[in-house]
């Protein structure tokens, strides 16, 4: 039998080590024969994403004591158990570091490319110990087509003109290239006529930002983690140090000493504030947080609904909310119980029995708090400059100077901060939204509301490492970053030839430059994805768009559509075709928050749908079920 796996990044590798787990001692197709065929240009197990050639100083933004390519014992599984170092325990075996420096430690951020070459060797691994029956072979193309063959078989085609006949497919195609939107493409061909410079949305490592003179500025659209990426590369990237101030940089502070081979950065966002630091206390991994209001009763609750009965805004914002108050209450009360008027016992039990945005609510929180500044201010998280005009782009970067330093601290400190707690509880509850979007009771209208909430939760709990927002503030110090503001309005000026951005939140002259760099990631997209496979089982009905809610109020989520259980692709018909299957960022508005990793010691979903797939597609694969079709 024969399996082919489309995709060699973290899901595709991990669907290849169920696989052969499956067709190994103590699975249920132990000792049959099998072809395993892993399609991918990139190196298979980094795949785009991780690629280890990318520059070293490219961070992940997560921790090393959490990064894992392999299941433990806390996944839960149909198929046989099997593990395998975690990344701390790989680096610590293969790459112990330069003598005289610090070894990685757990609570750290480590480069991506250091991850990638542990992908790599993990990939590798799992092919090394496949086995005897199973034959593992790499094809690095792309696959550009597929179709049905007699037989109940499936033909891919690859780029390189060859093809694979199999029994089954698992598509883990990932982060796919978008085709450019109106705007995009107004935007390329203004470059072109006027002689200016525009670098469109995509992976860092990939940008021509040599394109950017030294010296020279260039408008950045974007604040968030592609932001960063592009920020190194642009300053570190080019030569320039940071160092630390002051006796062995306690404050944490940096100073940045240019190359002089830097552009002028002139940067803002649709918020007009880069994501909030994560946390990062030296000598422990964060201590996270329990759900306590939107738990598991709470979800329960709402995917025993009614399919497209449940409104993300109406109903699961508010467990959202809840839970990020009390977060932040409970610390706030424990730091400075004089902040609030009633004892914190007492607040803390009414906040429990009134529902986010009633008026109790509100009532409440008037009658115990003096200070606004004590009150969990979504809004304030969400638009930090509404309402806020400042008289030019020097006042607006001192501002946001002083902010990101606030942020910095707490940061560091994060059993100080409120804020910091709530932020935790956001990121806790993001796996409930996950099983909720699964259950398919969200209403259509959702589609939109859960895009709004990736940015809000990405902004709050998903951010830089804590040292990114140093090193911005030292560049902001240098004059290497200026702040352009919120809700960027960027025009083509012909008489100049430049491109020319202004914002509701800053006055003074439009910031304008001859290059312009958007930095940031497309989101998934079925719809206008690049992909000739992906846009070819569409045209040829293997596959269709999944629809979120139900009758008139339907809307496509920009995902595949799949069995939610199986996570077979459904057909135009709706049927699920029994030999194929998809994973990960194709149908992430069936799934959402795809993106993320596998943690260590966290029954991680990734290697659960790793196992689910790689099981239907063998029991696909099987003799007799070929015999039988």
């Amino acid at each position: 039998m024969s399996v082919a796996v489309v995709g060699a990044g973290p899901r595709g590798s991990a669907v290849l080590e169920r696989l052969t787990a499956n067709l190994g001692p103590g699975g249920p197709w132990a000792a049959l024969p099998a072809d395993l065929h892993v399609v991918d240009e990139h190196p298979p197990g980094a795949g785009r994403v991780w690629s280890p050639g990318q520059p070293e100083h490219l961070l992940m933004n997560t921790l090393a004591g959490h990064a894992t390519a392999f299941p433990d014992d806390t996944v839960t599984m149909a198929g046989p158990a099997t593990t395998g170092p975690t990344f701390l325990q790989w680096v610590r075996a293969h790459e112990p570091g330069v003598p005289g420096a610090p070894a990685l430690e757990e609570w750290q951020h480590p480069s991506r490319a250091r991850m990638g070459r542990y992908l790599t060797w993990a990939h590798q691994e799992v092919v090394r110990s496949a086995p005897p029956s199973v034959r593992v072979v790499h094809h690095a193309t792309r696959a550009v087509a597929l179709e049905e063959v007699p037989g109940r078989r499936l033909r891919l085609r690859l780029a390189d003109g060859g093809s694979l006949v199999v029994d089954a497919v698992v598509l883990a195609t990932g982060h796919t290239d978008r085709e450019p939107g109106p705007e995009e493409r107004d935007l390329t061909a203004a470059a072109e006529r006027h002689g200016l410079v525009h670098l469109p949305p995509g992976h860092p490592h990939e940008a021509a930002l040599d394109l950017l003179p030294p010296g020279e500025p260039v408008l950045v659209r974007g604040l968030a983690l592609n932001f960063f990426d592009q920020l190194a590369l642009l300053t570190a990237g080019r030569g320039g140090r940071f160092e630390p101030v002051g006796p062995a940089g306690a404050s944490g502070a940096l100073r940045y000493l240019p190359s002089g081979r830097e552009p002028r950065i002139l940067a803002g966002s649709g918020r007009g504030v880069p994501y909030l630091a994560k946390p990062e206390e030296p000598g422990r991994l964060p201590a996270g947080h329990t759900p306590r209001f939107f738990d598991a009763t709470a979800t329960a609750e709402l995917m025993a609904r009614e399919p497209g009965s449940v409104g993300f805004l109406a109903d699961v914002w508010p467990l959202i909310a809840k839970e990020a108050g009390a977060a932040w209450y409970r610390l706030l009360l424990q730091l400075r119980p004089e902040a609030c008027r009633l004892p914190a016992g007492d607040f803390l039990d009414r906040y429990a029995a009134v529902d986010h945005g009633s008026e109790a609510w509100a009532d409440l929180l008037a009658e115990a708090f003096e200070d606004p500044a004590d009150r969990f201010d979504l809004i304030d998280l969400d638009q930090p400059l509404a309402g806020r005009t400042f008289p030019g782009r020097a006042a607006f970067g001192d501002w946001l100077r002083e902010r990101l330093r606030a942020d910095l601290r707490e940061a560091r400190a994060p059993g100080t901060s409120p804020l910091k707690a709530a932020a935790a509880a956001v990121a806790a509850v993001k796996g409930q939204v996950r099983r909720v979007v699964a259950a398919g009771v969200l209403t259509g209208g959702s589609v939109p509301e859960l895009a709004w909430f990736r940015a809000f939760g990405a902004h709050v709990s998903s951010g830089p490492p804590a040292s990114r927002v140093a090193e911005l503030i030292a560049l902001y110090d240098a004059g290497v970053v200026e702040f352009t503001g919120a809700r960027p309005a960027l025009t083509v000026d012909t008489r100049s030839r430049r491109f020319s951005v202004t914002s509701p939140t800053v006055d003074g002259p439009p910031a304008t430059a001859r290059a312009l760099l958007d930095a940031w990631l497309p989101g998934a997209d079925l719809a206008r994805t690049a992909d000739p496979l992906l846009r070819g089982l569409l045209a040829s009905g293997l596959a269709r768009p999944h629809l979120a809610g139900t009758g008139d109020g339907r809307r496509a989520s920009g995902a595949l559509d799949v069995d939610p259980a199986e996570l077979t692709v459904r057909d135009a018909t709706g049927r699920p075709h029994p030999h194929l299957f998809a994973v990960g960022i194709p149908i992430e508005g069936v799934q959402w928050n795809t993106a993320i990793g596998a943690r260590a010691r966290a029954n991680a979903e990734l290697f659960r749908q790793a196992d689910t797939v790689a099981r239907g597609a063998l029991t696909a694969a099987a003799p007799g079920a070929r015999e039988s079709a």
